[in-house]
């Protein structure tokens, strides 16, 4: 699961891809919520705010 801003969205489908052999789903943090999880402040691969949940 990675948690990425716009800008490292193409890497984290990538090693998403490489790591499980399959296409992730991909979901809009503004658009979806979770009752047991709170999304990051911050994107996996930098200190930006994240936009994108790759799961």
């Amino acid at each position: 699961m990675y948690v990425v801003c716009n800008q490292h969205l193409e890497e984290a489908l990538e090693e998403f891809v490489q790591v499980y052999e399959q296409p992730p789903d991909l979901y809009e943090l503004g658009h979806v919520t979770f009752t047991e999880w709170m999304a990051p402040k911050t994107c996996d691969f930098c200190d930006h705010i994240p936009k994108y949940l790759v799961v």
